[in-house]
Protein backbone atom coordinates (compact mmCIF):
# COMPACT_ATOMS: atom_id res chain seq x y z
CA UNK A 1 0.00 0.00 0.00
CA UNK A 2 1.38 3.30 -1.17
CA UNK A 3 1.88 5.76 1.68
CA UNK A 4 -0.23 8.76 1.28
CA UNK A 5 1.05 12.16 0.95
CA UNK A 6 -0.51 15.24 2.36
CA UNK A 7 -1.81 18.09 0.08
CA UNK A 8 0.93 20.21 2.76
CA UNK A 9 4.02 18.59 1.42
CA UNK A 10 3.13 19.49 -2.64
CA UNK A 11 4.99 21.94 -4.86
CA UNK A 12 2.00 23.75 -5.54
CA UNK A 13 1.58 24.30 -1.92
CA UNK A 14 4.82 25.33 -1.00
CA UNK A 15 4.57 27.74 -3.88
CA UNK A 16 1.20 29.29 -2.80
CA UNK A 17 2.83 29.54 0.56
CA UNK A 18 6.00 31.72 -0.44
CA UNK A 19 4.29 34.14 -2.57
CA UNK A 20 1.79 34.69 -0.11
CA UNK A 21 4.56 35.04 2.26
CA UNK A 22 6.78 37.15 -0.11
CA UNK A 23 3.56 39.39 -0.72
CA UNK A 24 3.42 40.23 3.14
CA UNK A 25 7.10 40.92 3.34
CA UNK A 26 6.66 43.62 0.38
CA UNK A 27 3.32 44.73 1.65
CA UNK A 28 4.24 48.71 3.00
CA UNK A 29 1.14 48.41 5.05
CA UNK A 30 2.65 45.91 7.63
CA UNK A 31 4.72 46.69 10.70
CA UNK A 32 8.60 45.77 10.42
CA UNK A 33 8.55 42.76 12.57
CA UNK A 34 6.12 40.94 10.36
CA UNK A 35 7.73 41.79 7.18
CA UNK A 36 10.70 39.98 8.59
CA UNK A 37 9.18 37.39 9.94
CA UNK A 38 7.43 36.67 6.08
CA UNK A 39 10.17 37.48 4.61
CA UNK A 40 11.75 34.37 6.91
CA UNK A 41 8.51 32.08 5.57
CA UNK A 42 9.17 33.05 1.83
CA UNK A 43 12.60 32.32 1.77
CA UNK A 44 11.99 28.93 3.52
CA UNK A 45 9.42 28.06 1.51
CA UNK A 46 11.20 28.54 -1.42
CA UNK A 47 14.32 26.38 -0.28
CA UNK A 48 11.56 23.77 0.40
CA UNK A 49 9.97 24.22 -2.51
CA UNK A 50 13.34 23.42 -4.24
CA UNK A 51 14.16 20.64 -2.17
CA UNK A 52 10.85 18.70 -3.13
CA UNK A 53 11.26 19.48 -6.93
CA UNK A 54 15.24 18.24 -6.76
CA UNK A 55 14.10 15.61 -5.26
CA UNK A 56 11.00 14.39 -7.19
CA UNK A 57 13.18 15.02 -10.00
CA UNK A 58 15.67 12.30 -8.70
CA UNK A 59 13.09 9.64 -8.35
CA UNK A 60 11.78 9.83 -11.37
CA UNK A 61 15.35 9.64 -13.02
CA UNK A 62 15.67 6.49 -10.74
CA UNK A 63 12.39 4.94 -11.64
CA UNK A 64 13.38 5.56 -15.11
CA UNK A 65 16.76 3.61 -15.14
CA UNK A 66 15.39 0.95 -12.94
CA UNK A 67 12.33 0.78 -15.42
CA UNK A 68 14.33 0.96 -18.27
CA UNK A 69 16.99 -2.10 -16.88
Amino acid sequence: MAKRKSYLDTPGYMAFIGVVAFWAAASSGSDSYVRVLAGACAAFALVRLGIQLVGRRRRRRAAAVAGGS
